[in-house]
């Protein structure tokens, strides 16, 4: 996450000069580096941090373009059911709630075996969802790599200060990050951006998304405590057949069998 945030970084900054355009070549960089190094995590046989990176891939080929898509289409002036112009926006609230969720799946199967660790394995993804919601001016490749730098660094230190810190209070240390972000968010005045004269649906979907990213943040531990046991019930049921008991060597068989 360190690695993602600095390429992010760097790549809003547009510090390497790559080519801008309509092709995303900087969020392909970061995907690039990722991808290596999940690739090293195999190599050298390092599955501890593995679900780190593959979080930190998923949510910037999945979530970060979702929801900046739903962002965008937040910040169309006009938007409003009674107007037949929520559609687009609807859709894409949707579609986040989804990716949300299969990213809330990924992190508590992943974490089954520690699930206090689930709420940090899950901190990208929440993060990001505030961060790119009230992020200023055009939601652009170069605001997207702001957002996904910023939300990354903020996982990366908290995670490395909670996996040193004792395992009783990890299970919430997800949910007091995100909470802190809230706080800061908020008091830089960097809200959900509501376009001009948008209906309720708009400021109803951004605190659906919100609401929804906290309580999965609080609940990850949980889905990986239930994930844990869920997937020893379904070995104990479905392990294979024993071994038949056979008679010792030399012993008498049994009549009647």
């Amino acid at each position: 996450m360190f690695l993602t945030s600095i390429l992010s970084l760097t790549g809003a900054l547009d510090a390497l000069r790559l080519p801008t355009g309509a092709a995303p070549v900087r969020i392909g960089f970061v995907v690039l580096a990722l991808v290596l190094g999940i690739g090293l995590t195999v190599a050298l046989d390092r599955p501890g941090p593995r679900p780190y990176w593959q979080m930190t891939l998923l949510v910037t080929l999945v979530l970060m373009p979702v929801v900046a898509l739903q962002a965008s289409a937040s910040r169309v002036p006009f938007v409003a059911i009674s107007r037949g112009s929520a559609g687009p926006l609807l859709w894409l609230t949707l579609a986040t709630c989804v990716a949300l969720f299969g990213l809330w799946l990924f992190a508590a199967h992943q974490s089954d075996q520690v699930p206090e660790n689930g709420s940090l394995l899950f901190l990208p993804a929440a993060l990001l969802v505030p961060a790119i919601l009230g992020a200023p001016g055009s939601l652009d490749e170069t605001s997207a790599l702001s957002m996904l730098g910023e939300s990354c660094l903020v996982a990366a230190v908290w995670i490395f200060v909670a996996l040193l810190a004792p395992a009783n209070w990890r299970p919430m240390a997800g949910a007091i990050a995100l909470g802190a972000q809230f706080v800061v968010l908020w008091m830089l005045g960097q809200r959900p951006v509501i376009g001009h004269d948008g209906g309720t649906v708009v400021p109803a979907s951004a605190a659906l998304l919100l609401a929804l990213t906290a309580l999965l943040t609080v609940l990850t531990p949980l889905g990986a405590l239930f994930s844990r046991r869920f997937f020893q019930a379904v070995e104990e049921e479905t392990g294979g057949p024993k071994p038949a008991s056979a008679p010792a060597r030399g012993a008498r068989r049994t009549e009647g069998r």
